[in-house]
């Protein structure tokens, strides 16, 4: 009898919505993919789809590489901004320190890699709502950090 009311009482707590585990339903969508940002694998760039070919936890919105980020901190900000002005007109390995024009650079920085600064600064990788062992920090912001 006891384990018969046992039973049923945890069955009723587990109907009541006592138990769950994760995020619940019902949260904000930053950027209104029809995803709520808990579940998202990219919340702040619409994927409906959430791709994510690699399974790192981070949708494929959220990963595309982001040029100019020469201190490679997934940002396109301003300590890349001052790498970038301390090497212009300078020549530099192809590719780093501000040498960020397409196809990979030409080992010059210059004004074709101002221009593609310029269009790419404020850029970021993630973040990714997912925030289970498979989100890697390393390739994606992941929430809460």
């Amino acid at each position: 009898m006891k384990v018969r009311l046992l039973a049923v009482t945890f069955g009723f707590f587990l109907a009541a919505g006592g138990a769950y585990a994760g995020p619940t339903p019902g949260g904000p969508d930053s950027d209104g993919d029809g995803v709520e940002n808990a579940f998202d694998n990219c919340a702040s760039t619409a994927n409906a789809s959430q791709t994510d070919t690699d399974h790192n936890g981070c949708g494929d919105a959220c990963t595309a590489n982001i040029l100019c980020d020469s201190n490679g901190d997934t940002t396109v900000g301003g300590p890349d901004f001052l790498i970038f002005s301390m090497n212009f007109a300078m020549t530099v390995p192809v590719g780093t320190l501000g040498d960020c024009a397409p196809n990979g650079g030409d080992g010059i920085v210059g004004g074709a890699d101002f221009l593609l600064f310029s269009m790419n600064f404020g850029h970021t990788v993630g973040p990714s709502g997912i925030t289970s062992a498979q989100c890697d920090p390393s390739t994606c912001r992941c929430t809460p950090q």
